[in-house]
């Protein structure tokens, strides 16, 4: 048994019980009791097509009373595997689990090897036995979802994001573990689809900002994300790529969750060169912070990332790790070239950016090329005035860096005190 499958299994989000059935099967197979593995194996399964049938709503179909005691036989200890199986086979008057007769007739079949583990009949098991057992769960499991479950939980997420019938602050990851077990996975794409257009026509789109997407949409897919599994993550994945909009809310939500760009370049580079630092005073520097870090970005495309960033500039609240991510790939070295260059002629992006000139000041030794540029961006009648005035109570406080810069005093072609700087005046 390999560990990938293990891995499979424990991210099916199954109860304690079904999964200490698996991990029993799997301690049998490595020592060769083939049959006590393909039992427990079995008995793992049922577990879990028990819990499924036990935690579902009243499926299509089914009359009320029939289903009450459906479910009372599936919680009896004397008489749930039965029940089960009865489930599983049923077609009449409606089906309980709409699966092709193949899959109810390999039910069968296991159903028959298992008795041959347990009434230790002559039919010989092996290894192979096994392995073709938990072929059949992973390939099936997630088909085993109640008929009419659809509708049930279209309802309890509609209703979780309806504030009149949810506090703020409920978990929704109760909801999105009865997902999983409620649908089949190819069901997953429309259903995802379906319930974010549910969500955005229930809303009031007033009270949802300009340029955004609905936050409870993003809310819903980042729960699926966090508490599903990885066929639900690729079908809300496929969800945001069909819309650009609410990707990048997505992104800028849970920027962690940059590696569904992996093998997407097109989409990396539009989101870096076009969609970031498009939206005024939206941060989005964590956001290309998990690109670049993810190495998202093509290493011959981040000096034009970087470069464009220095031009946006950087919010007050950006956080240390992610102005560390920024220098570590070229940050300080764009932002003097661009200073040396006349970015500070810009005055709202100068006054802006006051906090990020002055902590670069602080990280660096001043260069001459950078004392220039100070000198002739503040020695004349019109400069970003909110910058000289932090500049000036920079240097009066740091004698050090003010040394540093009048070091560079005279010289072709000339530095000199900037009239707007008084703290420079030497002594």
């Amino acid at each position: 048994m390999n560990l990938p499958l293990q891995n499979w299994l424990n991210a099916q989000k199954i109860s304690k019980e079904a999964l200490s059935s698996f991990e029993e099967s799997f301690i049998c197979f490595k020592v060769g009791a083939y049959k006590a593995s393909l039992l427990f194996a079995y008995l793992g399964f049922m577990n879990v097509i028990r819990d499924r049938i036990i935690a579902a709503p009243l499926p299509t179909g089914i009359a009320a009373n029939l289903w009450v005691r459906i479910q009372a036989e599936a919680n009896t200890p004397d008489t749930w595997d039965k029940a089960v199986f009865d489930a599983i086979q049923r077609k009449n008057p409606a089906p309980i689990f709409v699966v092709s007769d193949d899959i109810r007739d390999q039910v069968k079949y296991w159903k028959d090897r298992r008795n041959d583990c347990a009434h230790s009949k002559q039919n010989k098991i092996i290894a192979s036995h096994v392995e073709s057992l938990y072929a059949f769960i992973e390939s099936n499991l997630g088909k085993f979802a109640v008929n009419g479950s659809r509708n049930e939980m279209m309802r309890r997420i509609l209703d979780y994001f309806n504030p009149s019938l949810t506090a703020p602050g409920e978990p929704i990851a109760p909801i999105i573990h009865d997902l999983l077990h409620a649908l089949m996975i190819a069901e997953y794409p429309s259903f995802i689809a379906e319930v974010s257009n549910a969500i955005e026509c229930t809303q009031n789109p007033l009270a949802i900002p300009l340029s955004t997407e609905n936050p409870d949409v993003v809310k819903f897919l980042g729960a699926c994300f966090q508490d599903g599994t990885d066929e639900l993550r690729e079908a809300c994945t496929s969800s945001l790529f069909a819309n650009d909009d609410l990707l990048m809310q997505f992104l800028r939500q849970y920027p962690d969750k940059v590696y569904i760009l992996q093998n997407e370049p097109q989409r990396v580079r539009l989101i870096w060169h076009d969609k970031l630092f498009s939206i005024p005073f939206m941060n989005d520097i964590p956001l290309l912070c998990s690109l670049l870090n993810a190495l998202l970005i093509p290493p011959n495309e981040v000096q034009e990332t970087i470069a464009r960033t220095v031009s946006a500039g950087l919010p007050q609240r950006t956080n240390d790790p992610d102005l560390a991510t920024l220098i570590q790939h070229g940050f300080y070295a764009e932002l003097e070239k661009q200073i040396i260059d006349g970015l500070l002629n810009n005055f709202s992006w100068a006054n802006t950016n006051k906090g990020l000139i002055g902590k670069y000041l602080s990280d660096n030794q001043i260069s001459r090329e950078m004392a220039r540029a100070l000198y002739f961006a503040f020695n004349g009648e019109h400069y970003a005035w909110h910058l000289a005035e932090y500049l000036n109570e920079f240097f009066s406080q740091r004698t050090d860096k003010k040394a540093e810069y009048l070091a560079h005093i005279g010289g072709v072609p000339v530095v000199g005190v900037p009239s707007a700087i008084p703290a420079l005046s030497t002594p």
